[in-house]
């Protein structure tokens, strides 16, 4: 499985814009709703991969887009139920 990341945000217009800003630089990225894991507040995330994250990063401080926090999804092999890391940026 190839390892993917979870760009949560406080507002849904923060998110709406990223996703635009991302899929207008030929990235590949969803729209996901937000794990119950990971926040209470918008239910907008962005999933996009591992291969994708320095430049996402680099979109996100360039236009400086409000993100809450960046999440690496991983599988817990004892559990077999998906994790969630958060990762400094």
């Amino acid at each position: 499985m190839e390892t993917v990341y979870i760009i949560t945000f406080s507002s849904t217009n923060s998110s709406l814009m990223l996703y635009k800003i991302l899929k207008d630089s030929k990235m590949k990225v969803t729209m996901i709703q937000t794990p119950c894991k990971l926040s209470a507040g918008c239910s907008r995330a962005l999933e996009i991969k591992q291969l994708d994250l320095s430049k996402a990063i680099e979109k996100i401080n360039n236009f400086n887009i409000e993100i809450q926090s960046i999440y690496k999804k991983f599988i817990n092999p004892k559990t077999r139920r998906y994790e969630y890391l958060e990762i400094s940026c």
